[in-house]
């Protein structure tokens, strides 16, 4: 059984700018500092599993939520924003924090902005990890790869977003409700590695939690996030000079494996390692060894 807060709550923080980050902490509080980007549609609730692995290390484990999920303002430009667009956010968002440097892991969705992050602002980045990264839509990934859902969701996102923010209010209605047979609605696509994962968490609600607290405002800003995702990121990974290390499980359902090794072709110096026979939540049994790469990386 996973050690876990079952709904952990989250901070708040005003930027320079006078935005407001919502974000989860976990790990020592006075540890190396580790900035960590969720998914989607997710939100930095779904760390909660690193909090004992980061606190064994001396890890700071930081997850913000990025604008309009969870209590994070909105973007500016709405559905319209790119995800180059989110560099400046992690930066001001670490100045508020008071953090000079730090390392950065972007897991699935949140892949494509720590590449973002690392892209503008190499100064700040020691080193940057890559899980189960989502490729760039319309450059070396197209929609069709992704699973059901996601594509749906990025369409939608796209074209009517107003049909994706009712169908995400519904779902996390229905997930607060009836938490129990959600999970099951949710499991149908997964892989089988994945579900065992699932069945580590203490309860169906704390899985669920990585969800249902990304929309505790509003869905808009899960909305937001699916369609920058679903367009070029706007910025060239080719020029990205941070040490990157990327991660992915061979038998990842929900983000191909394929998007990685174009990545990796993509980006000069960058790392693989391959965990075999594994899904897209392989990185909850290996955080340890993500914030092990990191750390060295950044010494």
């Amino acid at each position: 059984m996973l050690d876990l807060v079952e709904s952990p709550e989250p901070s708040k923080i005003r930027t320079a700018d006078g935005t407001v980050t919502g974000y989860y902490e976990y790990g020592d509080p006075g540890g190396v500092p580790v900035i960590a980007l969720h998914g989607t549609p997710a939100c930095g609730a779904g760390y909660a599993w690193a909090d004992a692995p980061a606190r064994a290390r001396g890890v700071r484990f930081l997850a913000p939520d990025r604008p309009g999920v969870g209590d994070s303002d909105r973007w500016p430009s709405g559905r319209g924003a790119l995800v180059r667009d989110y560099a400046p956010y992690v930066v001001a968002f670490a100045d508020a924090l008071e953090l000079s440097r730090f390392a950065l892991i972007g897991y699935s969705g949140g892949g494509p902005y720590a590449l973002a992050a690392a892209h503008a602002r190499p100064d700040r980045i020691d080193a940057l990890a890559i899980v189960a990264g989502a490729g760039q839509v319309g450059v070396w990934a197209s929609l069709e790869e992704f699973e059901t859902a996601d594509r749906q969701l990025t369409w939608l996102a796209q074209h009517v977003p107003w049909i994706a923010r009712l169908g995400l209010s519904l779902s996390v209605r229905a997930s607060r409700t009836l938490p129990r047979a959600a999970l099951r609605f949710v499991q149908i696509e997964m892989s089988a590695p994945d579900r065992a994962v699932l069945a580590e968490f203490p309860s169906a609600r704390a899985a669920l939690a990585i969800f249902t607290q990304s929309a505790r405002r509003s869905a808009r800003g899960v909305v937001d996030d699916y369609a920058a995702l679903g367009r070029p990121w706007g910025f060239r990974v080719e020029d990205v000079a941070v040490p990157v290390h990327c991660w992915h499980a061979s038998g990842d359902l929900v983000v191909p494996p394929r998007h990685t090794d174009e990545l990796i072709r993509r980006v000069d110096g960058a790392r693989l390692t391959t965990w075999p026979d594994e899904g897209h939540l392989a990185i909850v049994h290996h955080i340890g060894e993500v914030l092990d790469a990191l750390i060295g990386a950044g010494r």
